[in-house]
């Protein structure tokens, strides 16, 4: 089980546009004093020198990375993978820590041919429920997608019935990968919470806020910020309140997409 106190976290990224969410949890969890130690595992390090993180949180500097940060050196440690698809023995990275997972992407691999070479979202977190059964913890909170089966009525908006096309044509793969990512943690003995964002355009401005969907409600907002969806990941991952369920989640209710 998650101690009371957390201080270590483990933050796991892809690429691609839900990926991207795993660098911006990054900077959530550095906004955080009482997390002494930040564990990054990726097999993309390289982006975080980008300066361009696919979001508009500093439209006119873009991006620093974090780890070049003489501040950040005691809090932050990097794993590289090469491969998901290699077995890793990574339980010793996860001792003692909450985690969050972004190693999902439901993009069709037009735009960036890297993602071509096949979605990570099952055999990612294949390989993080086997650390953290080895390492006897089980917080963990993962980036999902809404549009996917089984959540028909999870966000009472328009752009989830054409979320749910674009699953059936273009995204066939991404949604599989997805699907069964979720049936993994499904079965597992783990304390998940599935996070389905909705927004998270490249020219969305943080405003350091977040809304939940709940049943019978007005829909939240698609207008939502990648590193306001992390914070809600950090957050939860530090300090549960949903647990062994998926969740929606967007910005304030009646904000133009």
């Amino acid at each position: 089980m998650v101690p009371s106190a957390v201080n270590r976290i483990v933050i796991l990224y892809g690429i691609g546009g839900l990926s991207d969410v795993g660098r911006h949890a990054i900077l959530a969890a550095l906004e955080k004093p009482s997390v002494e130690h930040i564990t990054v595992i990726t097999s993309y390090p390289e982006l975080l020198d980008e300066k361009n993180w696919e979001c508009n949180c500093l439209p006119d500097s873009g991006h620093t990375n974090p780890f070049n940060d003489p501040a950040n050196a005691k809090r932050l440690e990097m794993v590289k993978i090469n491969s998901w698809k290699n077995d890793h023995d990574l339980s010793k990275h996860f001792q003692s820590a909450t985690v969050v997972s972004c190693l999902g992407n439901r993009q069709p691999g037009w735009k960036n041919a890297e993602i071509k070479k096949g979605w990570i979202a099952y055999e990612g977190n294949k390989q993080v429920i086997k650390a953290m059964e080895g390492a006897h913890v089980s917080r963990v909170v993962v980036i999902s997608s809404i549009g996917l089966k089984g959540d028909d009525n999870a966000w009472p908006h328009f752009a989830n019935k054409v979320m749910k096309i674009l699953f059936k044509t273009f995204q066939r793969k991404a949604r599989k990968d997805l699907e069964a990512m979720e049936s993994l943690y499904k079965q597992s003995s783990l304390d998940y919470l599935l996070v389905r964002p909705v927004g998270i355009g490249e020219d969305v401005v943080p405003v350091g806020e977040y809304f939940l969907q709940e049943y019978g409600e007005e829909a939240v907002g698609g207008n939502m910020a990648k590193l306001d969806v992390a914070r809600f990941m950090v957050d939860e991952a530090l300090s549960p309140s949903l647990h062994k369920t998926s969740k929606v989640v967007g910005s304030k209710p009646g904000s133009p997409m």
